[in-house]
């Protein structure tokens, strides 16, 4: 069965656009074998100050190791949500700026 729906490959690039056009530096997060399992897919940076956003597409949910790193993220004083689309993105990032 196929999913309808945004590929979040193309929301993440969305979010990364709009993050740049807010004045953020995004920067994608990879996962491999030497990274942190459940880091937010994209960092943001802006005047010094550093905020995560996981992507997802409509209707799916984080998973417990990225609901875990996102409460440790946050219990550091880090800004982090979990966005669907850019238009979320730009909510975020505008109540954290």
């Amino acid at each position: 069965m196929q999913r309808k729906g945004p590929l979040e490959k193309t929301i993440v690039a969305k979010v990364m656009a709009q993050a740049k056009s807010l004045g953020w530096w995004p920067a994608k997060m990879h996962g491999n074998a030497f990274m942190l399992a459940g880091l937010p897919d994209v960092l943001v940076i802006k005047d010094g100050r550093a905020a995560w956003m996981e992507v997802k597409r409509p209707g799916e949910e984080p998973s417990k190791i990225q609901l875990h790193r996102m409460r440790e993220l946050a219990g550091h004083g880090c800004p982090v949500a979990v966005v669907f689309s850019a238009a979320d993105a730009r909510h975020f990032l505008e109540s954290v700026a």
